[in-house]
């Protein structure tokens, strides 16, 4: 405990005048929910440099869900980044109605009695702000984080349903956050181990990170579309936003790291509930056509190709990874990977290499954490999650998801 309060103390010393930002709002659909009716959460913390970035994926992904979730309640749990007011509009907008605006921090203990006031079973929460891989998610404050060791955090598994999962829309979630959810949630939750950047839709259908010189050139937004939910949708600049593992190893602030993976691992305290909730991401999950519960597979499929393949500007991985799926070759080359890099082999709990942090070298400036190997064994995550994936369509086609 002693090494986490230090933590605090160097991250609050290192942060700027945005990091003391106070305020947080709560937003549903419909205004006025009602107990007991399924409902999907969407947290997003303070953006700081990424200004409204998180709160923007929040909202697309609160869109997908009411296009392909109808008879399900939302609600967004967002810190206020840049201004109450355009921020309030941009809910309203998008038909939400306000619950509360409070102006304290979003802090952990708040989140949860959140949670715990909706009074309906959460089918699915997910979380989008930065995250590191020592002190856990960013709700608010730079220093006091939702962190896997917390009360809070173990509380917030009492709220889910079910058939929940969980995912953390963040930079290396995966370490740490994520399997320690798992376990203590007892429920499917989904971690990176990358960094996640933020990508748009463009001309040619699809997703691209947004930053220069991540997507072809001759590309553009792609403007007004039905790509992405029934209804025609406006995606100009950065106004459709989702959050993607890069496909190559994080190297930041934090340390440079030897494995990672592409795409956002799932952890389960079962192996029964991984296939249902690798459909149910992937019907919640921004992508290349509108799905419902009566899409076909073969729609399904490219979607799921859209998330569990890298997005490199080329197109020569997500094309021959494409292909791997839909031949099946993962089933007979079980170490097959389209990484950029050495990819992390982990089971459904764990992972053979783990993080491992100094804080007293944050404060010379010097990365405090590594990547440190407990077992030197081959990935075959791509393939065992893409055979997951093709068990939940076989049940996604026999009408056999509880969804």
């Amino acid at each position: 405990m002693a090494v986490k309060r230090l933590w605090g103390v160097i991250l609050l010393l290192a942060g700027t005048w945005s990091s003391l930002a106070r305020a947080y709002f709560i937003a549903s659909e419909p205004t006025q929910l009602q107990a007991g009716v399924p409902t999907d959460v969407f947290v997003a913390g303070f953006g700081n440099d990424q200004g409204t970035q998180f709160l923007k994926s929040a909202l697309l992904a609160a869109k997908v869900s009411r296009d392909r979730f109808p008879q399900r309640q939302r609600v967004i749990i967002s810190a206020v980044n840049e201004s109450f007011e355009h921020e309030k509009n941009l809910l309203i907008d998008a038909g939400f109605g306000f619950r509360k605006a409070d102006q304290d921090s979003l802090e952990k203990h708040r989140l949860v009695l959140a949670l715990k006031y909706l009074k309906a079973p959460v089918t699915s929460l997910q979380f989008y702000g930065h995250a590191n891989t020592y002190n856990g998610f960013r709700l608010q404050s730079k220093s006091d984080r939702l962190d896997q060791t917390d009360v809070e955090f173990a509380e917030i598994g009492e709220v889910l349903a079910l058939n929940a999962f969980a995912i953390f829309h963040s930079c290396n979630s995966g370490w740490l956050l994520a399997p320690a959810a798992a376990k203590k949630w007892r429920r499917p939750v989904f971690g990176s181990f990358s960094s996640a950047d933020f990508q748009e839709m463009m001309s040619d259908g699809n997703w691209y990170y947004h930053d220069e010189g991540m997507y072809p050139q001759h590309l553009a937004r792609i403007g007004n579309t039905t790509r992405i939910i029934q209804p025609v949708t406006e995606c100009t600049s950065r106004q459709c936003l989702r959050l993607k593992p890069v496909n190559s190893s994080y190297v930041d602030d934090f340390g440079k790291f030897e494995k990672g993976l592409g795409f956002y691992k799932v952890f389960s305290p079962a192996e029964n509930l991984i296939p249902q909730s690798l459909i149910h991401l992937t019907l919640l999950t921004p992508s290349v056509t509108p799905l419902s519960m009566q899409s076909s597979r073969e729609d399904l499929q490219e979607a799921v190709i859209d998330w569990m393949c890298p997005s490199d500007k080329s197109g020569t991985k997500r094309t021959a990874c494409a292909e791997a799926v839909r031949s099946k070759s993962f089933l007979e080359n079980r170490t097959l990977n389209f990484f950029s890099g050495d990819p992390i082999a982990c089971s459904n709990s764990k992972c053979s290499t783990t993080i491992t942090c100094n804080p007293y070298k944050a404060v010379f400036g010097v990365p405090p954490c590594k990547t440190v190997d407990l077992e030197d064994v081959p990935s075959t995550v791509f393939s065992d999650q893409m055979t997951q994936i093709m068990k939940g369509l076989d049940l996604f086609e026999e009408g056999q998801l509880d969804l």
